[in-house]
């Protein structure tokens, strides 16, 4: 079907307000984000069918998921971070050290690059809350694009992050039981983007500057989808048997295409595109209520195809 053929509709989001996540949430549509001001979260939850939304402001745990609670110290740069009321670590904050995490596997995935005993990553049972495993990590791994899934988690350096002391970047495994982190791919510069299923993983790599690469594992075996030297998606979210995502922002088009991946083979098909006033990253969504959802700026889009 071609991208003319596709219905769009569009919610505005509230100003004030860095929309970062799109959910599904049992019947409705969870958009979430971080106010300009204050701390706290703020949620919208959109009814699929009939776009209504509801707005509610509250912590960031209320997503109904074990999330990691940071309580900020304002008399110190060592910010603590506390998982189902236990402290888990305290960390150096700064733009590039703050605490990132994943979910898969029944797990809560939790990394830091600059906890008190240096980069760390944690994993806490989903069902309980408990610490299960710690993980000195081998290098100071700075802003990773992390995700987990049924065989571990998965973490390389994103385009504005970076190994220190390394010219290019590794992809990480740390198996759920594994003693120690492994490398399973290496001579990349970055990756752009993960995703994954329960026993998948794809990812965007970039090498230098301009060659692209989709990779998929199974397990830890991992083959080449394709390689370009264009950006097909600058990020992407697997759901609805299919990889869903979005042109970057800023491309010099003024609009954003939303693209569906085939997960076997790659092959890319457009279903639609949404005008760009701004220089202004899409956060790739899921395919849910049989379209695909993303935001853009304080717009949130639905396209039909």
């Amino acid at each position: 079907m071609s991208a003319a053929a596709a219905l769009v509709a569009a919610v505005s989001l509230p100003l004030g307000v860095f929309w970062a996540n799109v959910t599904p949430a049992g019947a409705t549509l969870l958009v979430s984000g971080y106010p300009d001001r204050g701390p706290g979260c703020v949620f919208l939850r959109v009814d699929p069918r009939t776009l209504r939304s509801a707005r509610s402001r509250g912590s960031c745990s209320r997503t109904g998921r074990l999330t990691p609670d940071v309580r900020p110290n304002p008399r110190s740069q060592w910010q603590r971070v506390y998982v189902a009321g236990r402290l888990a670590f305290a960390y150096n904050d700064a733009s590039d050290t703050r605490p990132q995490w994943a979910y898969g596997g029944g797990s809560l995935w939790l990394y830091d690059v600059a906890t008190t005993s240096g980069a760390q990553l944690l994993r806490f049972s989903l069902g309980t809350g408990r610490l299960q495993r710690r993980w000195r990590f081998p290098v100071r791994l700075f802003r990773p694009v992390l995700a987990a899934n049924d065989d571990g988690a998965w973490l390389m350096a994103a385009t504005n992050g970076g190994v220190s002391g390394a010219a290019s970047a590794a992809l990480y495994h740390v198996a759920p039981r594994a003693a120690r982190v492994r490398i399973v791919q290496r001579g990349a510069r970055a990756a752009l983007w993960m995703t994954v299923s329960a026993h998948a993983l794809w990812l965007e790599t970039v090498t230098r500057y301009s060659t692209f690469t989709l990779w998929r594992y199974d397990g830890t075996r991992g083959r080449r989808l394709w390689q370009l030297h264009r950006i097909v998606v600058g990020d992407a979210s697997y759901s609805g048997g299919a990889l869903w995502g979005t042109t970057p922002g800023c491309n010099g088009k003024q609009q954003v295409q939303a693209v569906r991946l085939d997960p076997a083979t790659g092959a890319r098909r457009v279903i639609g595109s949404v005008p760009l006033s701004d220089c202004e990253e899409p956060t790739a969504g899921p395919y849910f209520h049989g379209a695909f959802w993303f935001v853009v700026g304080h717009s949130l889009y639905r396209i039909t195809a």
